[in-house]
């Protein structure tokens, strides 16, 4: 293990958090300033494909003169490399669901969605893999989805990613700056789509997902947390769907006919962040 710096005061928990990138400003003062001791860990220490990560161990001060530690924590940090094997985590996920969401959507619309939302997943983690810095290469990922499919799903998911790439300054991004990073795609999203929640569509289930990892924000959440978060709030959002009656797309034009059926667009939005949030476990 190598140490990155031992001292302790003010000063450290400031120098420590911007060496690292792992947690900023205020909330990092508050909650790196119980007398700890820091151990910057290379990847090739601990066998993580991570740039790197940082374990950060707590003095227990109810311990008089102990030298008793609270249970490190491992931060992971939100990288190219990892946006790559979440997408890649949910195309598969995609792939393996693309007959149920066909069958989802066959009962109150064209029953295509699944193979629209497989064919923009296809974009996005090929598109991933192409040269570029973190910024342009959400912003590719956005353009490819919506030149290489059609349809809404197309232009909503492109989109998103869009509006991602506009908050990245950064190469590596802690769990703040990933919830900027949610943010940002779902209000640049929402520009193109007046759907809301409660509608019957896909925003029944991303806009919860995103708003689950916004309520955690003051927390500073590990990446693990923030995602099973976000998953389990757009499960719920997906699930709710079932009751509701649809006010756009085709589905509108059965109107109270079209409740009792879950809407495909919020189950595939829920089977992605299901996927994210097993890619960074």
């Amino acid at each position: 293990m190598e140490h990155c710096a031992s001292e302790r005061g003010a000063l450290a928990p400031r120098w420590v958090a911007k060496r690292v990138g792992v947690q900023r400003g205020a909330n990092a003062l508050r909650s790196l300033a119980l007398h700890p001791l820091y151990f910057y860990i290379p990847r090739r220490s601990v066998g993580l494909d991570l740039p790197h990560c940082i374990v950060v161990a707590f003095l227990d001060n109810r311990v008089h003169r102990s030298l008793r530690y609270r249970k490190p924590q491992i931060y992971m940090l939100f990288t190219k490399t990892l946006l790559q094997k979440m997408l890649q985590t949910a195309l598969s996920a995609v792939e393996d669901q693309l007959a149920m969401l066909n069958q989802l959507d066959a009962a109150t619309g064209d029953g295509d969605h699944g193979t629209a939302i497989l064919a923009a997943m296809k974009a996005a983690a090929t598109a991933a893999q192409k040269e570029g810095t973190l910024k342009t290469t959400l912003e590719t990922i956005g353009w490819d989805i919506m030149s290489h499919t059609s349809g809404s799903t197309s232009t909503l998911m492109g989109s998103f990613f869009i509006g991602m790439s506009q908050s990245v300054a950064e190469e590596e991004l802690d769990s703040v700056a990933v919830i900027a990073l949610f943010e940002s795609g779902l209000k640049n999203m929402r520009a193109s789509s007046k759907a809301n929640v409660g509608d019957k569509t896909l925003m029944d289930a991303l806009i919860p997902a995103v708003g689950a990892m916004t309520d955690l924000k003051e927390k500073t959440p590990s990446l693990s947390v923030l995602f099973a978060a976000a998953a389990e709030s757009a499960q719920k959002g997906a699930d709710s769907t079932k009751e509701l009656a649809a006010k756009f797309g085709r589905a509108k034009n059965l109107g109270e006919r079209s409740r009792g059926t879950l809407d495909a667009g919020a189950v595939s939005t829920a089977l992605i962040y299901q996927a994210y949030a097993e890619a960074v476990k």
